[in-house]
């Protein structure tokens, strides 16, 4: 039996060919985007090169999981604690927070390999709300929503330094 296929029928089987091979590299690329650090501690960004705590702040890594409890602060204080633990660290601005989060997760919308025992809850970032001075971008790990907020209120923390 010999098969002859129509330009427009090669043009569908090669599209599909295509469009298969984009979703396997794109789950692929997924799945390399965060590498965690040899001692736990950290996990890398591949995407955006950025080196971030894994644990929130008030939690500490084990071996095995983030213990303890995440520590909700002002936005002052989560600066004044960035600082103590290294000049490098630093709260990330609101983009860089965004970028971790992980809608096709739920409670928390975050890597879960990558961030475990994340509080599916609102984070600081540095950012000023454009319409007020004593506001920040925050960012909800429950939903991945963004929002502004005052600074006197408190919120989780999660620390990011550069690579």
């Amino acid at each position: 039996m010999n098969f002859r296929f129509t330009p427009v029928a090669r043009f569908l089987s090669a599209a599909a060919l295509l469009m298969a091979g984009l979703t396997s590299m794109s789950a692929a690329q997924a799945e390399g985007r965060f590498v965690i650090s040899a001692d736990g501690q950290e996990v890398t960004d591949t995407q955006t090169k950025l080196v971030w705590q894994r644990c929130a702040v008030g939690q500490k890594w084990d071996g095995k999981a983030c213990a303890g409890k995440a520590t909700k602060v002002a936005l002052d204080k989560a600066k004044e604690m960035a600082a103590a633990m290294s000049p490098a660290l630093r709260l990330p601005s609101k983009d860089e927070l965004v970028g971790i989060v992980d809608k096709s997760q739920k409670k928390p919308a975050i890597d879960k390999a990558a961030f475990p025992d994340t509080p599916s809850a609102i984070f600081w970032s540095t950012r000023p709300e454009a319409s007020d001075n004593l506001a920040a971008w925050l960012v909800d790990f429950k939903t991945g929503r963004v929002m502004g907020h005052t600074h006197k209120a408190k919120y989780f923390v999660r620390l990011v330094r550069a690579a």
